[in-house]
């Protein structure tokens, strides 16, 4: 049992990884500090930011419930981000995630409290923006701009003003993590609705896929609402794990089922192999997105491991094995943003599905890297595939 509740905490995780790690940065140039002073922190505070992060941990994880845990370590955070700031508190994160226990299966959420907190001490997203870390799959943004958006009196204008529309001007790693954040933030501010969530985001250009982004945070926030706040999502049925995505209109179902195999997994326990079952009975037109999902999954659950990946993935059906590789690679690349980890992934997957897994890889290749950069990954591939990568280079 235990073992399970560990799975089921590291898959909540991992539904940060369809993300890509990014921050915001074309809003770099307005910079602030924090408008707290030293003189503003109490005794008792300055003993807290002073405590190593093994103290904290050691601390926090006695507390025995998990709301209580989660309490604990957000308290931490309130005086931290206070006393020194939003970026330093989020490499305390990262040290008690390399600690593990539940600081480690729930670091996704605690760095969306991170965000919600930045929100309240820096007074806006451009404030707080500087001090973004990729922690925990860049929960720090979904959880700034979900607390946005509760707070601003005018939902059009925040949902349309928040992230800005894209252009070359901005770098696309970091402008598709704050537009996936806004799914989050539309969600808490109708009370966890999906359908009218997604709508919400229909209100954002359609251009560079911005709705598509934004209806994933919104199908995200539908799985991992009970986890964080302890209430049930209206649109989750244990009888029905492909739930809601077969009954939103067409136009969102390609985010939803992308997202399918973590509401799946969450409904069975993580058993993978029970989990392609349910894969194969979506609308067919959308079975290897759920494929796709599932190799996220595996790979976020698992902490991108290798063999994990090699071993699971096959419990699939035959005819869509492949896209679970794709799925799983593109994990591996999404965790940071970089594309060390996803190339040793390429060279150990099957033969027969080399191709899905180099074909993730350069499609998120042209998404995040151009010139040198670009080129220098392609020429760590097979001569197959390294041409097939020069060829769509990204100036």
């Amino acid at each position: 049992m235990e073992r399970k509740e560990n799975v089921y905490r590291q898959g909540l995780a991992a539904l940060a990884i369809v993300l890509i790690a990014g921050g915001l940065l074309w809003w770099n140039s307005a910079r602030h500090k924090t408008n707290s002073s030293d003189s503003g922190i109490t005794a008792e505070a300055r003993l807290v930011a002073a405590k190593s992060a093994e103290q904290i941990h050691t601390e926090c994880e006695a507390r025995g419930q998990s709301s209580d845990i989660f309490d604990c370590y957000a308290d931490v955070f309130k005086i931290y981000i206070v006393a020194k700031d939003a970026r330093q508190t989020l490499q305390l994160l990262d040290q008690l995630n390399n600690l593990g226990g539940y600081s480690q299966t729930n670091c996704h959420p605690l760095s969306h409290k991170i965000g919600n907190i930045a929100l309240h001490v820096y007074g806006s997203p451009l404030a707080a923006s500087p001090y973004y870390l990729p922690t925990c799959y860049s929960g720090f943004y979904h959880g700034l701009l979900e607390e946005y958006i509760s707070t601003e009196p005018d939902l059009k204008t925040a949902v349309t003003t928040a992230c800005g529309t894209y252009d070359q001007s901005k770098v696309y790693f970091d402008w598709f993590q704050c537009t996936h954040g806004l799914g989050h933030g539309v969600m808490q501010y109708e009370q966890d609705d999906v359908l009218v969530s997604v709508k919400d985001c229909d209100l954002l250009d359609a251009s560079n896929l911005a709705r598509e982004i934004c209806y994933g945070g919104v199908f995200m926030e539908n799985i991992t609402t009970d986890a964080k706040t302890g209430h049930v999502s209206k649109y989750i049925k244990a009888e029905d794990p492909i739930y809601p995505c077969n009954i939103v209109e067409r136009q969102y179902k390609n985010a939803c089922y992308f997202l399918s195999s973590s509401m799946i997994l969450r409904l069975n326990g993580y058993n993978f192999q029970a989990g392609f079952k349910s894969c194969d009975t979506a609308e067919k037109d959308y079975v290897f997105l759920c494929y796709q999902s599932m190799g996220r999954d595996i790979s976020g659950t698992y902490q991108n491991n290798i063999a994990k990946v090699n071993e699971l993935c096959p419990l699939g059906s035959a005819s869509y094995i492949g896209h679970c590789y794709y799925g799983a690679v593109r994990d591996f690349i999404n965790k940071d943003g970089q594309f060390e980890t996803a190339l040793p992934m390429c060279q150990a997957t099957p033969e027969a599905y080399k191709s899905n897994c180099y074909s993730a890889m350069i499609y998120d290749l042209g998404l995040l890297k151009k010139g040198q950069d670009y080129v220098n990954i392609c020429n760590q591939m097979p001569e197959s595939y390294k041409q097939q990568c020069l060829g769509l280079k990204r100036a």
